[in-house]
């Protein structure tokens, strides 16, 4: 450039148009004299003209170049206007020796057809101030230089960096991010990588510093203080309105979040609530196959593991037992409900739902290993227990959604958005009641097939035991007779220790079968009117007898096959009746000859599992029947848990005037729900499939059965 910068800005102002005839002579002048002012001026008329329309005439393939300019220069030239017009689109191309070498077709002008399939860009961002920091990245608050807003800039941290999964697990959050477009799920504006340090980063709306969890602070700090807090508590269920639409879309696109909880909720001053780190979100088996994201990133990396051990810390206080136990498989779409149940309790009571179970007995810290045991083992928290002054109504959807056993849990996120926009509403609490006394009657069937379940695991192992081939071998094969009491001692010993480990257990019994007779030859049984206290049967006392049908369906069973039937017996000397006696049975066969010898036969109280698991559990059901083959009551359980006779041997159909329409339902798919007048619930436990089965009946608390009895007769 030339040393007079008066000439220059003369030359640049003679391209504009904008000087006199007086000074546009006296730049010629001075232009002819000096060899440098004249090469100035030819070069800035190079660029005018490339920032004129010239340079649109040249990207349209057209030549609007001054005449005299050399065909090489030319070119030169053209090139040059393409690459300036793409580099300010964020693209590059090589130049044309490159091109011809590569077989690269030169790259169409911007606005041709052909230049329509791919658009690049670049922007700036300006660093202000650090909003957070993580193991795992940072986030900046950043200025977007190229359309004048502030943005929340998340980068890949410079620990976290040295890692590859590091890179793959935030590559992947910024990818679930962006693939949902949710008004409750921050919105991501760009992904890319620094050109200085290489590390990845991805721009998203900056929605403020203010999270669920300050609100909720917030507004504990106000009701502990004693001021009216009416509207606070109506504003954080409609954020947490908005959290569960988040999560019901994020499911309903294939993605399950796995970390809810109030820090990853963002309140802004407006009233719009952000669902943010989607970082540990996975897919659904449906999705995985044929999406493009990335899936679950394996555990390759330990030091990268240990390096974000730290950022899972607050994670189990909201965690779901099927979370805590590390079955991955079981996690589903209810296990964000879990975690939608776990913000839930945290609005209502100040405090995580498992933060009780972070501290011991002396209040110091458990570990985290500790914690999720106790999570994986122990009842799911009561926000009752919790604070005992909640509405009653809103502290049984957040209780149905923290159930154990997902399937007790509301099914969906909508489903439990739907149940808090009905309590917000003042709508009837029926709905909500039918759907707890439905949670309790699936919690009660699950807890039945546990229990039956270990029964045949029993019934087995006492079939299996070395005295069971010992007497056959005194019975049948001539060993020594004086053995013979000697393997009934043995025998006896273990099971005495059965029934007194399983309070459940009543009897165990080993009998022999010849032809068509049964003899017990050891029989320990559960005194009735002390439950604690189990008895050997004396020789002299065993019973003997022909067989029943229930004797001659245990015979005919293969090693191993297990029997489970029901079966009643009345103690007329009392006049009480053991109702429900659930009987579990399987053949023995003589290991020498291999012909069949007997069975071994345990009997349960069915009314003593039914008590213990309902008494102070019928919270939402006016009652609670057990009905038999035949749907007749075996056992009624009152509203105060007790298990009562009263109603024993009767039809369900003479106690509920549905039961009718029940009935069909029932048998077909195992269980009935009553969307309708959500009043009765049914479901049933199979015995033998296809043909014993106990039916599990609950009514609501509105005298249904009663009013239906007296419509019958």
């Amino acid at each position: 450039m030339p040393n007079d910068r008066e000439t220059a800005e003369l030359i640049s102002r003679s391209l504009s148009g904008m000087l006199s005839p007086d000074k546009e002579r006296a730049l010629q002048q001075s232009i002819s004299d000096s060899r440098r002012s004249a090469q100035y001026r030819d070069w800035s008329r190079l660029i005018q003209d490339s920032l004129s329309d010239v340079a649109r005439r040249i990207a349209d393939g057209e030549d609007g170049l001054a005449p005299g300019l050399p065909e090489d220069a030319r070119q030169r030239l053209k090139d040059s206007v393409r690459q300036e017009l793409l580099k300010q689109s964020g693209q590059s191309i090589p130049d044309a020796a490159d091109r011809l070498d590569a077989g690269v077709p030169d790259v169409p002008p911007p606005g041709s057809p052909e230049s329509a399939e791919l658009r690049q860009m670049t922007s700036r961002f300006s660093i202000l101030r650090q909003l957070g920091a993580g193991p795992l990245g940072v986030v900046w608050l950043a200025r977007d230089e190229k359309l004048k807003r502030t943005v929340a800039l998340k980068e890949l941290s410079s620990e976290a960096a040295e890692f590859p999964r590091a890179w793959q697990r935030f590559c992947r959050e910024a990818e679930i991010t962006g693939y949902l477009e949710h008004p409750n799920v921050v919105p991501l504006y760009q992904f890319g990588t620094d050109s200085e340090s290489g590390q990845p980063f991805y721009a998203m709306r900056f929605v403020g510093k203010r999270t669920l969890a300050e609100a909720i602070q917030d507004y504990h700090e106000r009701r502990h203080a004693g001021e009216d807090t009416t509207m606070d508590l109506h504003k954080l269920l409609t954020a947490f309105l908005g959290v569960c639409q988040a999560v019901a879309y994020a499911h309903s696109r294939g993605v399950i979040h796995r970390d809810l909880k109030p820090e990853n909720v963002a309140l802004d001053s407006f009233g719009q609530v952000i669902v943010l780190d989607w970082g540990l979100a996975r897919l659904t088996e449906e999705f995985e196959t044929g999406h493009l994201l990335s899936g679950d990133i394996s555990a390759a990396d330990s030091r990268f593991e240990q390096t974000i051990a730290g950022e899972v810390i607050g994670t189990p206080l909201y965690m779901a037992p099927e979370q805590a136990v590390g079955d991955q498989d079981r996690i589903d779409e209810r296990t964000d409900v879990y975690g939608l149940g776990a913000v839930l309790f945290t609005m209502l009571t100040g405090q995580a739902p498992h933060a009780d179970r972070s501290r011991d007995d002396r209040e110091q810290s458990v570990s985290v290993e500790d914690l999720l045991q106790r999570i994986a083992s122990q009842p799911s928290p009561d926000p009752l227990a919790a604070r005992p002054d909640l509405p009653v109504g809103l502290a049984m959807i957040c209780q149905r959604a923290l159930k154990f056993h997902q399937h007790s849990r509301y099914q969906s996120a909508a489903e439990l958005a739907d149940a808090v926009e009905r309590w917000m509403a003042g709508r009837t609490q029926r709905r909500q009641l039918y759907g707890s006394m439905q949670s309790e009657g699936r919690e009660l069937r699950t807890n039945l097939m546990n229990f039956l379940r270990s029964l045949e695991r029993n019934t087995r192992f006492m079939a299996s035991l070395p005295p069971i081939q010992g007497i056959i071998d005194c019975l049948v094969h001539g060993d020594d007779r004086d053995d013979l009491s000697t393997w009934r001692s043995r025998l006896a010993v273990i099971y005495r220790g059965l029934l007194r480990t399983n309070t459940d257990f009543a009897a165990v019994t080993y009998c022999q079968v010849d032809g068509d007779q049964y003899r017990q030859v050891v029989r320990l049984e559960r005194q009735r009117r002390d439950a604690s206290s189990v008895r050997a049967v004396p020789a002299s006392r065993l019973e003997s007898g022909p067989l029943s049908s229930c004797h001659r369906q245990i015979m005919d069973g293969h090693p191993d096959d297990v029997l489970t039937s029901l079966l009643t017996r009345c103690a007329s000397e009392s006049r009480e009746t053991d109702t429900g006696l659930v009987v579990s049975a399987v053949p023995v066969f003589d290991e020498k000859s291999e012909d069949p010898f007997g069975f071994v036969m345990i009997e349960a109280s069915l009314t003593h599992v039914v008590d213990a698991f309902l008494r102070h559990r019928l919270q939402h059901a006016g009652q609670a029947f057990i009905l038999n083959n035949n749907c007749e009551v075996l056992i009624r359980v009152g509203r105060d848990g007790s298990c009562c006779s009263d109603l024993q041997g009767q039809a369900m159909g003479c106690l509920c005037s549905q039961w009718p329409q029940v009935l069909p339902v029932l048998r077909e798919r195992g269980e009935y729900v009553d969307d309708r007048t959500h009043t009765v619930y049914a479901t049933r436990v199979d015995l033998i499939p296809g043909r014993t089965s106990l039916a599990i009946v609950l009514l609501a608390d509105d005298g249904s059965a009663a009013a239906s009895a007296s419509e019958t007769q």
